[in-house]
């Protein structure tokens, strides 16, 4: 069995695992590292388009918060909301093909380990649970990295899963608590609606409707993306393949041309010597 299929095996028992037990309490410290990174890239995003970050928070309850200040420009807004689920799509998908493709496993999961920490000391409070979830998981996975390539591999692979399903998982509860998600809040935010009308019970049918909306594009480019990331990493690991098959073929070619170059040559001098 080839290493490839070893971590693809890995990845579908890790699928159906987090599928399994998501709601067992033993997941909570899972749930608070993939919602952790869900406000990271909320805050990256506000910062990359102009804005300040104030602060992140987890409340343990599968939600967190971003404290930002976006922009002027009208557009800043709807990237940092949009940037929770997407961009953990993308960092999840990112962490999946650098394990599969066995590339820099160390030291990508070492420097997001640092990321992790990095951000925890600046963006949160001492003792706040985005802090401790921060400074926990940094730690844990700085260490794992300095143990060698397997426990990296396993670790970017398992982590690339949890944060790619999350993204896909969490929009589900959209249904349920239409307020409370990105999807919500952008709906009001694009329908020129106040805070307040965030309550329930006082949102138009139509803001519903266009959150649904939302969440579905929202769904379909993290599905998107995930697929892209998977895709490559197959393609990259069969032409390497095909490369090594290649390479191998010539080689086995070049001893035969050699060994019936020897061939020749010793009976051309078996030739040369009856002769003489």
């Amino acid at each position: 069995m080839t290493p490839r299929i070893l971590v693809f095996v890995f990845f579908c028992s890790v699928l159906m695992s987090l599928v399994a037990f998501w709601d067992h309490h033993w997941m909570g410290y899972l749930k608070d590292l993939v919602v952790l990174v869900h406000e990271i890239c909320h805050a990256t995003v506000a910062l990359f388009t102009g804005g300040q970050v104030k602060g992140i928070a987890l409340h343990g309850d599968e939600g967190g918060e971003t404290i930002a200040i976006p922009s002027n420009f009208r557009a800043s807004f709807m990237l940092v909301v949009s940037a929770g689920y997407i961009g953990s799509s993308i960092v999840g998908g990112f962490l999946l093909k650098m394990g599969f493709q066995r590339i820099h496993p160390r030291q990508t999961i070492v420097l997001f380990g640092i990321l992790l920490i990095t951000v925890s000391i600046l963006f949160s409070q001492i003792g706040d649970l985005a802090y401790s979830t921060g400074i926990f998981w940094g730690v844990f996975l700085v260490i794992l990295g300095f143990l060698g390539e397997i426990p990296s591999v396993i670790s970017l692979v398992f982590l690339g899963t949890s944060i790619s399903l999350y993204s896909i998982y969490d929009l589900s509860d959209f249904a349920d608590r239409v307020t409370e998600t990105d999807a919500g809040i952008l709906a009001v935010w694009m329908c020129g609606l106040s805070p307040e009308d965030l309550e329930e019970g006082t949102l138009p049918g139509y803001v519903v409707f266009l959150g649904y909306l939302i969440a579905t594009l929202w769904s379909t480019l993290s599905l998107s993306v995930l697929y892209y990331f998977l895709r490559s990493s197959f393609l990259s690991q069969e032409n390497a393949e095909n490369s090594d098959t290649e390479e191998s073929y010539s080689e086995d070619q070049e001893d035969e041309n050699t060994f019936a170059l020897l061939g020749s040559e010793s009976n051309f001098d078996g030739k040369c010597q009856k002769e003489s």
